[in-house]
C-alpha cells in the first residue's frame, strides 16, 4: 500500500511528532470537569508548571458517557481518563436507565478502541489488477468525502446502518430524507418477533421490558437472558434479587429448551423440549394456568393440550403439566419468552404464546412492561434484508453505504449479501474495521470508536443516555454523523441540520429538551437524562421500533404445532464474548474461557454423551456437520446439558476478514443455514435446520481451561436445598461484634484485614469479573498455543461444577475463585526471596522486582490461582505480531499497575492500587476507610452483586456480615489456611444426591467460616 506521508512514521496514519504532542496536551488540558468532557485538543497547551485547578497530572478523571452498541443493550457507563487515555469502564447508575454491573463484552470495547487492525485512514480499492497487489490503497480525507459525494448524487442510493436511536436516529433519518437516500437500519440479532408477538396479545409498541425483582416464579422458554438476549446485565441484577435467600424468598427457575445455555445452567428444573417447540409448550401451559384459575385465554388464540405440546417437544405431558399447575399457584409469576436460538420459521407465534402465558398469569404490567424496554432502533427485518439482497442483485441500488453492520458475515451465506454486493457500482463502507462487508466495499472511511464520539441512545423506560468525546481519535478517522454533513453541505443542504458538525446538532437538541445549557451540562455529568427530564419526546425519526398497537386478534388465530426436523437438530446461540461476532478480534474475549465449555480460541460442537458413544468421539475429536446448504467441521465438546438428537455450535467465530485475533478462527455455523424467515415477524429462522453429524477419524486442538466438571468430592463448591436454606438462615443469629476467624490474619495494630465474600447462589458464571480484571490489572493474553500449554495468565477463572442431584440428574454450581490471600498461606514459607509474604493488613503480597521465578509458589498453592510470565508478553516471542500489548493496545495500561515481565510470578493483588488509594483519601482527613469506599474491579462489574469486599476488622461491615452467614464456608477449608475469602453456598430447588455437597461439614473439618 501507498502511505501517507504522515503514517510513514509508525504505519498507523498518526505521525509520532502529532501523537507526542496530543500525549503532552492531555495531562493538563484532557478534563476540565469531571463531567462536561475533554476539551478539544486544538486548545492552547498549558504546561504542567502553570496547572489548572482540580487537574493533577498523573490522577484519572472520571467521564460518563454511552456504548450504545456494546452488544444485546446501550450500556451507560463512566470511564476513567488519565493523561489523555481511556483506561477502564465501570458502570453508571446515576439516572434513570443506569446498570449496577458491566459485561464482559462492554468492558472489551476497550479493545476494540486500541485495537491494532482499525483502519488508519480512508481506503480506496486498488485499481491494479498485477499479481500480489495489495487490495486497498491509502487515500486522502479530500478524495474519500468527494467519493462519498459523488456516490450519494448518483441516486438509487442506500443507507444501511446498524441500531440507532435518539437524536442520532432522528438526524440519519433526516440526512437520508434530504439527500433522497432510503436509510435501512438493522441488527442481526434483532427481536423483531419478541416486538410484534407481545404486542398482538398485550400491546404497547416496541420492546417490552422484563422485570424479574419481585418475581417467586420464573419459567423461561428459550432465550439466554443472563448472557445474550435484550438486556442481560438489568436482568441478571433482577434474577438476583428474586432469588436473594437471605431476604427469605427464592422464585424457583424452570427453564425450556433444548440445550442448558448460560441461563439454563443456573436453573432449579430443566425441560429438554426441542429447539423451536418452546412456544407450543408455553401455549400449553397457559391453557393449564387458565384452567388452574378459571380464566380464558386472550381471544384467538386456539389451546394446546399438554400431550400435543410434549409430542411435539419431545418431553413427558406430566412435566408441562406439573410446570402449569406451579406457576399458577404462584402470586407474581413470570414467563421469559424464546431467544434467537430458539427462533424459528414461526418466531411471532412462539412469542404470541408467551405474551399468552403471561395475560393469564397476571404478569403484565408488573413483572412484564410492554413497550417500556430500549427501542430496537431498527427498520428491517431478515425478510426486509432479503427484499434489499434482491434489488441490489438485479441492479437496483446504484449506491450502497454501510456504516455500523457487517451484513455480509451475519447474513447466512444462503442469503447471497457477499454475491449481491458485487453488482451494486458504488460501495461505501463507514467502519473503523476491515471486516467482511468492508473488505468488499471500494471505499473504507474509517470512523471515530464510539468513546471518541458524541452520541446519544435511548434507555429503557423512557430513559436518555448521552455520549461525549473522552480522548483525541487514536487513528486518522472521522465521526459518522461529520461525514454525512460533509456530503450535505457539499451538495448545499447542509443548512438543514442545524450545525456544521454533529456536536453542535446534538448540544443544541439536547440544550433545547432539557430547557437550558445548565441543564445539558447537567446532562453530561450524569451521563444522561432519567425520563422525566425526557418526556415528551415525539420519537419521530430512523430507528424507532414499528410494531403494531396489539389486540391484532386475526393474528393470533393460526397457531401450528412446529414439526421436528428429520435427522439432528441444530442449534446456534450466540456467546457472551462475541455476540454477533464484534467481540472476535478482540483477544480478551477470545481467551475469556465459554461460559459452558471453558473453550478458548476456537468453535467445537457440544453433542450429548449418548451421541458422542454412537459416533465414536470424544473431546476434541473432529465431526463434520453437514446442512443442505452447507458443511463445517470443528471439534466436539461431550455435554451432558443438551438433547441426544441436538448438536449445538457457537455463533461469533468464522471471520474471513476482520483482524489478526478473528480472521481464520473457528468455524461460522451461520454457513449451515438457510435463509428462511418468519412469515409473520420476518425474522431469521435461527431454528429448525436438520443436519448429519458424520466423525472424521481426526482430532482437533480445543483448549479447554477447565480439566473437569466434577469436584471429586472435594467439596469445592457447596450447593443446598431452598427449604434447608432458609431452615438454617431463620435459625442464625449474627453476631455483629465478634469477628470472624479471619479478622486476625493481620496486624494486631492494624485496622484492617481486607477479606471478599463471593456468593455463589447470586453468581451467574457470566464472566464480567473476569474481564474486568483483565482491564484493571494490566494482564496479558498468551494466545491459543500457550493457552494449550496451560499457560493463561487470569488471575480469575469461573468454575462449573455439575453437583449430582437426586433424580439421577445435576446442579450447576458457578464459583469464581482467585486468590483467597490465607492467613496461613503455603506460598509464603516456600519462597526462598521473600517474593510473596503477608502484609500487616492480611493481604497475600507478590513483590514483582524479588520474584526469581523458582515457581515454589505455584507448586504450594491448593488453590491453583498463582501465573507465571514465561515471555515478555509485550514481545513478538510472547505472541508475536507485537505481543499482546501491541500499539496501540499498550495505551490502555493501567499505570497505577505494573506490568510483568518474563520470570516473575503473578495473582490477584485484591486491588492494594484501590486499596493505597483510598487509604490516603482518608488519612487526608484524619479517618479510616469507611465501608463500601474500596470496591474492587471484579466487585464493581458483577451484574448481578456477588461480588463484597471490605475490612473484616469492622464486625459491622457488609463484608463481615455475610461472612458470617449460616451458608458461609472456605473452599479446601479443611486444609486450615483460613483463606480471606468466604463462599456462600449455592441454593437449589433440587435435593441433592445423598452424600453430596449441600450436607454440612463435619465437626472439625474446618469448614465452617463462622
Amino acid at each position: 500500500m501507498n502511505g501517507s506521508a504522515d503514517g510513514a512514521v509508525n504505519g498507523t496514519g498518526t505521525s509520532r511528532r502529532r501523537f507526542l504532542k496530543v500525549l503532552g496536551t492531555s495531562g493538563a488540558g484532557a478534563a476540565t470537569m469531571a463531567a462536561c468532557g475533554p476539551p478539544d485538543f486544538a486548545d492552547k497547551l498549558i504546561p504542567h508548571l502553570v496547572e489548572e485547578e482540580g487537574i493533577t497530572p498523573g490522577v484519572s478523571e472520571t467521564y460518563a458517557t454511552v456504548l450504545p452498541d456494546a452488544g444485546p443493550e446501550p450500556v451507560p457507563v463512566h470511564a476513567q481518563v488519565r493523561d489523555g487515555r481511556v483506561l477502564g469502564l465501570s458502570p453508571n447508575s446515576r439516572f434513570g436507565g443506569g446498570t449496577s454491573g458491566l459485561s464482559s463484552l462492554t468492558h472489551s470495547t476497550l479493545q476494540d478502541l486500541y485495537d491494532p487492525d482499525r483502519v488508519s485512514q480512508p481506503l480506496q480499492r486498488n485499481p491494479s489488477t498485477e499479481e500480489g497487489a495489495p487490495p486497498f490503497q491509502f487515500a486522502s480525507w479530500e478524495d474519500a468525502t468527494a467519493a462519498l459525494t459523488n456516490a450519494v448524487r448518483v441516486g438509487g442510493g442506500v443507507l444501511l446502518t446498524g441500531r440507532v436511536t435518539g437524536t442520532t436516529g432522528r438526524f440519519i433519518a433526516d440526512w437520508a430524507r434530504v439527500m433522497g437516500v432510503e436509510h435501512i437500519a438493522w441488527e442481526p440479532f434483532s427481536n423483531d418477533a419478541l416486538a410484534t408477538g407481545t404486542a398482538d396479545v398485550s400491546g404497547g409498541a416496541g420492546m417490552p421490558r422484563f422485570d424479574l425483582s419481585s418475581a417467586d416464579r420464573i419459567a423461561c422458554f428459550g432465550a439466554d437472558f443472563l448472557g445474550t438476549w435484550l438486556a442481560p446485565t438489568q436482568m441478571s441484577a433482577g434474577f438476583a434479587a428474586a432469588r436473594d435467600i437471605e431476604a427469605h424468598h427464592h422464585a424457583k427457575f424452570t427453564f425450556v429448551g433444548p440445550r442448558l445455555s448460560l441461563t439454563g445452567a443456573n436453573a432449579d428444573e430443566w425441560i429438554e423440549a426441542r429447539a423451536g417447540t418452546e412456544g407450543a409448550v408455553a401455549l400449553a401451559v397457559a391453557g393449564v394456568v387458565a384452567a388452574s384459575r378459571g380464566a380464558e385465554l386472550p381471544a384467538g388464540l386456539p389451546g394446546v393440550s399438554p400431550e400435543a405440546a410434549a409430542d411435539a417437544a419431545g418431553v413427558p405431558a406430566d412435566a408441562i403439566r406439573a410446570l402449569g399447575e406451579e406457576l399458577a399457584a404462584a402470586e407474581n409469576a413470570v414467563a421469559i419468552p424464546p431467544g434467537l436460538e430458539s427462533q424459528g420459521a414461526d418466531a411471532r407465534q412462539a412469542h404470541q404464546a408467551v405474551a399468552a402465558l403471561n395475560e393469564v398469569l397476571g404478569a403484565v404490567g408488573r413483572s412484564v412492561l410492554p413497550g417500556d424496554g430500549a427501542p430496537e432502533g431498527t427498520t428491517a427485518s431478515f425478510a426486509d434484508m432479503q427484499a434489499l439482497i434482491g434489488r441490489m442483485r438485479a441492479g437496483q441500488v446504484r449506491t450502497l453505504i454501510v456504516a455500523g453492520c457487517n451484513p455480509a458475515y451475519a447474513l447466512p451465506a444462503a442469503a447471497g449479501f457477499a454475491e449481491a454486493l458485487a453488482n451494486v457500482a458504488n460501495t461505501v463502507a463507514i467502519t473503523p474495521h476491515l471486516d467482511e462487508t468492508a473488505s468488499a466495499s471500494g471505499w473504507v472511511l474509517p470512523c471515530h470508536h464510539a468513546l471518541e464520539s458524541w452520541c446519544d441512545a435511548e434507555l429503557a423506560d423512557g430513559a436518555m443516555a448521552l455520549g461525549q468525546p473522552l480522548m483525541h481519535p487514536v487513528f486518522d478517522t472521522r465521526q459518522r454523523e461529520d461525514l454525512l454533513l460533509d456530503v450535505a453541505n457539499a451538495a448545499g443542504q447542509g443548512g438543514a441540520f442545524g450545525g456544521t458538525d454533529y456536536a453542535t446538532v446534538l448540544r443544541s437538541t439536547w440544550t433545547e429538551r432539557l430547557g437550558g445549557h445548565a441543564a445539558w451540562l447537567d446532562a453530561l455529568r450524569r451521563g444522561g437524562a432519567p425520563a422525566a427530564a425526557w418526556a415528551g419526546d415525539d420519537g419521530a425519526g430512523g430507528g424507532e421500533d414499528d410494531a403494531p398497537a396489539g389486540g391484532a386478534v386475526g393474528d393470533l388465530g393460526g397457531f401450528q404445532l412446529p414439526q421436528a426436523p428429520a435427522g439432528t437438530q441444530l442449534v446456534v446461540y450466540p456467546t457472551a464474548q462475541f455476540y454477533d461476532g464484534r467481540g472476535a478480534n478482540r483477544s480478551w474475549m477470545q481467551e475469556q474461557p465459554d461460559a459452558i465449555t471453558k473453550a478458548v480460541w476456537n468453535s467445537w460442537v457440544e453433542m450429548h454423551p449418548d451421541m458422542a458413544a454412537e459416533l465414536g468421539v470424544e473431546r476434541g475429536d473432529l465431526v463434520r456437520v453437514e446442512s443442505a446448504q452447507g458443511a463445517i467441521e470443528a471439534p466436539v465438546y461431550v455435554y451432558r446439558g443438551i438433547r441426544p438428537d441436538t448438536v449445538a455450535i457457537p455463533l461469533g467465530q468464522g471471520h474471513t476478514e476482520y483482524g489478526r485475533n478473528a480472521r481464520g478462527r473457528g468455524v461460522n455455523p451461520l454457513d449451515l443455514l438457510a435463509a428462511n424467515a418468519d412469515p409473520g415477524s420476518g425474522a431469521l429462522a435461527y431454528a429448525g435446520t436438520a443436519v448429519n453429524v458424520t466423525a472424521t477419524g481426526e482430532t482437533a486442538r480445543l483448549v479447554v481451561t477447565q480439566g473437569s466438571t466434577d469436584d471429586l468430592d472435594r467439596e469445592i463448591v457447596h450447593a443446598m436445598n431452598v427449604e434447608d436454606a432458609l431452615h438454617e438462615i431463620e435459625a442464625h443469629e449474627i453476631d455483629l461484634v465478634e469477628l470472624v476467624e479471619a479478622a486476625w490474619d493481620s496486624d494486631p495494630n492494624s485496622p484492617y484485614r481486607w477479606g471478599m465474600v463471593i456468593d455463589l447462589n447470586s453468581c451467574t458464571g457470566c464472566g464480567a469479573c473476569v474481564t474486568s480484571c483483565y482491564s484493571e490489572n494490566n494482564i496479558p493474553t498468551v494466545g491459543e498455543e500457550q493457552a494449550a500449554l496451560r499457560r493463561e495468565m487470569s488471575w480469575m477463572r469461573i468454575h462449573r461444577f455439575e453437583e449430582e442431584t437426586e433424580d439421577g440428574g445435576f446442579q450447576t454450581v458457578q464459583q469464581p475463585m482467585l486468590c483467597q490471600h490465607c492467613g496461613d498461606a503455603p506460598c509464603e514459607p516456600v519462597c526462598p526471596v521473600y517474593a510473596t509474604y503477608h502484609s500487616p493488613e492480611g493481604l497475600n503480597v507478590q513483590v514483582y522486582n524479588r520474584c526469581v521465578g523458582t515457581r515454589y509458589c505455584a507448586n504450594n498453592c491448593p488453590y491453583k490461582v498463582r501465573r507465571f510470565n514465561w515471555f515478555n508478553h509485550d514481545a513478538a516471542r510472547g505472541r508475536g505480531e507485537g505481543g499482546a500489548f501491541a500499539w496501540p493496545l499498550n495505551l490502555q495500561l493501567n499505570p497505577d499497575i505494573t506490568v510483568r515481565e518474563v520470570g516473575v510470578m503473578e495473582k490477584c493483588t485484591m486491588c492494594v492500587h484501590r486499596i493505597n488509594k483510598a487509604k490516603i483519601d482518608a488519612k487526608d482527613e484524619g479517618r479510616t476507610v469507611r465501608d463500601g469506599e474500596v470496591t474492587t474491579a471484579c466487585q464493581s462489574s458483577c451484574p448481578s452483586n456477588a461480588i463484597t469486599f471490605g475490612n473484616l476488622k469492622d464486625p459491622e461491615s457488609e463484608v463481615s456480615r455475610k461472612a458470617k452467614s449460616a451458608r458461609g464456608y472456605h473452599a479446601l477449608g479443611e486444609l486450615g489456611v483460613r483463606p480471606a475469602i468466604t463462599y456462600l453456598e449455592d441454593v437449589t430447588h433440587r435435593h441433592m444426591a445423598a452424600g453430596g455437597h449441600g450436607e454440612p461439614a463435619a465437626a472439625g473439618e474446618g469448614e465452617e467460616a463462622h
